[in-house]
């Protein structure tokens, strides 16, 4: 068994949608709209996991807490050290929070904090 997927709810969905292409190469596998204003995109990473990021007119962005109950973080695997310094050096760049570095010595993920709150890591 594996994951087939991960679904976030965003406010901005064209934004999430280049985040993850910029980021780490998705590229679109689906788009729905329905009438009522949902819309959603299926990414595909390189490896067939899938991120569904969905939008509606009803979607709240509150403040998230590291203390609240429910999905804690979505944690991408990339394919070296070099391609993790580069996201790295691109998360900084763009100005994201970043909760922990990869440590100087054996250390191989990065936690940030993305768009709309989301608790990202990235290892390799």
């Amino acid at each position: 068994m594996r994951i087939n997927n991960v679904g976030i709810n965003v406010k901005d969905l064209e934004g999430a949608k280049k985040f993850f292409e910029d980021y780490f190469h998705a590229v679109e596998h689906a788009y729905y709209e329905e009438d009522n204003g949902f819309k959603e995109y299926i990414l595909r990473l390189d490896e067939g996991a899938k991120l569904e990021i969905m939008t509606k007119p009803e979607i709240i962005d509150r403040e998230k807490h590291n203390n609240d109950a429910g999905l804690v973080h979505i944690c991408i695997k990339v394919a070296d050290r070099e391609e993790l310094d580069r996201i790295i050096a691109k998360i900084h760049a763009d100005g994201y929070e970043v909760q922990y570095e990869p440590a100087t010595v054996g250390g191989k993920e990065i936690r940030a904090v993305t768009f709309e709150d989301i608790i990202l890591e990235v290892c390799c």
